[in-house]
């Protein structure tokens, strides 16, 4: 299937077509006028033949072929918590922002048809991707993702409802929020089950990771050394979201159960529905300038040989 990158440039070549067919022009120029059927064509079309093809390599032309049949059509918006509880330790060598950030990018490795939002919360939501299938990106984006500190806090409902925000125009059949977070709301104007309340309506599953254990942790300190800090995670709350909405709730106490987390979301998710096959385009530009350059070689081999000639005075009367 052909289609074209920049379908308006076509119009820029409707006056160019118009003047290549009124234009008055004679291969040769012969000293009458010419009576052969080969002559009288190529003496109207050529020109436009040459301005055609130059108005369809102005187009863009592609030649679209598919890649697959079936592919999952899933629309995700990530919720990932940012407070300084995420900097505890679980295991001695990475803490929960480290193991957080690995495993989401692992999970979006293995999905790659789906288009996925990111938002990060402490005190406050920020979306720092909307929808997007540029998967390098957004991996690229999660490697570079560091936790600020100035303002603390964790406001659950109201990143919840930032993620509802990024889905509810989403056309696609399933629209998930996958919310993983370590603490208790005490931020923001909108509670958690409220969120919730709006997905149901949106028809949006959520699925929570709880990540850590209640209780008294390790967090390291920037100039060396470790604070002991306790969090409490709220079990009951991120339960009652995922169910209200139809989703599951996950407990991940370390980074080895938050990949369990996520490798159950992924199985969970796995809806395949039959869509449109996507598609890859083969630009075809360069063949219209290559057909471009051979219409053009006569009419310029013409022009030179009649280069200081005198018009015939039949030419000079049309």
């Amino acid at each position: 299937m052909i289609t074209l990158r920049y379908p308006l440039l076509l119009v820029v070549a409707v006056p160019l077509l118009i003047w290549a067919w009124r234009v008055i022009y004679r291969w040769g120029i012969p000293s009458s006028r010419p009576s052969g059927d080969l002559a009288r064509y190529t003496s109207h079309w050529i020109p436009v033949l040459l301005a055609l093809v130059l108005g369809l390599a102005a187009a863009g032309p592609e030649w679209r072929s598919p890649i697959r049949g079936v592919a999952p059509v899933v629309d995700f918006a990530v919720v990932l918590d940012g407070s300084s509880s995420m900097r505890i330790l679980d295991q001695p060598d990475e803490d929960r922002w480290h193991a957080a950030r690995r495993t989401l990018a692992q999970f979006v490795l293995r999905r790659p048809d789906d288009r996925f939002a990111l938002i990060l919360f402490s005190a406050h939501p920020v979306t720092l991707s909307p929808l997007t299938s540029d998967h390098r990106r957004l991996l690229h984006m999660l490697a570079r993702l560091d936790i600020d500190s100035r303002d603390d806090g964790t406001a659950i409902g109201s990143a919840l409802m930032t993620a509802v925000r990024r889905l509810e125009d989403s056309p696609a059949r399933s629209r998930v929020i996958l919310l993983l977070t370590d603490g208790v709301q005490n931020r923001g104007r909108v509670t958690p089950l409220e969120a919730a309340e709006e997905a149901r309506r949106n028809g949006i599953r959520i699925h929570a990771v709880a990540i850590g254990v209640n209780g008294e942790s390790l967090v390291p300190l920037e100039g060396g050394g470790y604070a002991r800090l306790r969090v409490e995670v709220d079990h009951a709350t991120l339960q009652q979201v995922a169910h209200l909405t139809g989703g599951e709730s996950f407990s991940a106490e370390d980074p080895v159960g938050l990949e369990h987390s996520l490798a159950s979301v992924d199985q969970l998710e796995k809806t395949l529905l039959p869509v449109d096959p996507p598609t890859e385009g083969q630009p075809l530009a360069r063949w219209c300038l290559l057909a471009a350059v051979l219409l053009a070689l006569p009419l310029a081999a013409d022009l030179a040989f009649k280069r200081g000639k005198r018009r015939p005075a039949w030419v000079e009367g049309s």
